[in-house]
């Protein structure tokens, strides 16, 4: 049978054409939204549970990128795993940010606890790939003080200070604490141990350490939120 004149031919060049529209596309994409995008990739790889004999690879495929494209926002592997932790942390701050932006007064105390919850789950979100995402070293040469996320639970604990809910306190080094307790809460659920029982505990650590002098609280109850 005689094929049809341009049958298979016109399907590959139909093909090659909108291969073409689409890279055209993607290189009007906007340096913030390809860079998102990137990171989303990332997640999503990351969430997936394969190992990546090339991470950089794996990412660039599958945000349908060059692998170039990579290292034109992100120097190394290792600031892209830090871009998607503070990313994946970034989710458990909006109930701060909202009381934080809030005209009427708020309950730090109720903020606080539900935030060391959330970053408990948000640490222990990722399992096969956990120590990767979050027991990798910041990059060489990093200066950041204090990470997005660690800021503003810094910023929620000035307020509950300056509202007399909380003692008076280093805040930067007690963000850093509270965050770093999360941080082992979320290990040792990942590693079998109770969430309920690791949170209650972790909220007591900070009752004891945040209260105003005179006060002393009874014995924290399982935090009931869930995932």
């Amino acid at each position: 049978m005689r094929a049809r004149p341009g049958g298979a031919s016109s399907v590959a060049k139909t093909s090659d054409r909108q291969d073409t529209a689409s890279r055209r596309r993607r290189r009007r994409l906007a340096p913030l939204d390809r860079r998102a995008e990137l990171v989303e990739a990332a997640i999503r790889v990351l969430r997936s549970g394969r190992d990546e004999g090339n991470w950089v690879a794996a990412v660039t495929r599958e945000a349908g990128a060059a692998k170039g494209t990579f290292y034109l926002y992100f120097p190394s592997w290792e600031e892209m795993l830090l871009t998607v932790r503070e990313r994946l942390l970034d989710a458990s701050t909006v109930p701060i940010r909202n009381a934080l932006a809030s005209p009427t007064p708020v309950d730090w105390w109720v903020i606080l606890e539900d935030g060391c919850a959330r970053f408990i789950d948000a640490f222990g979100e990722f399992d096969r790939h956990h120590a990767l995402i979050f027991h990798t070293g910041a990059p060489e040469g990093s200066t950041q003080a204090l990470s997005p996320s660690g800021a503003l639970l810094a910023a929620l604990i000035e307020r509950g200070v300056a509202a007399g809910c909380f003692g008076p306190v280093d805040i930067t080094a007690a963000s850093r604490l509270l965050l770093a307790v999360a941080h082992a809460a979320a290990d040792a659920v990942l590693a079998g141990g109770e969430r309920d029982r690791w949170i209650a505990a972790s909220l007591a650590l900070a009752r004891g350490y945040l209260a105003p002098p005179q006060v002393h609280f009874a014995a924290a109850a399982p935090a009931t939120r869930r995932r």
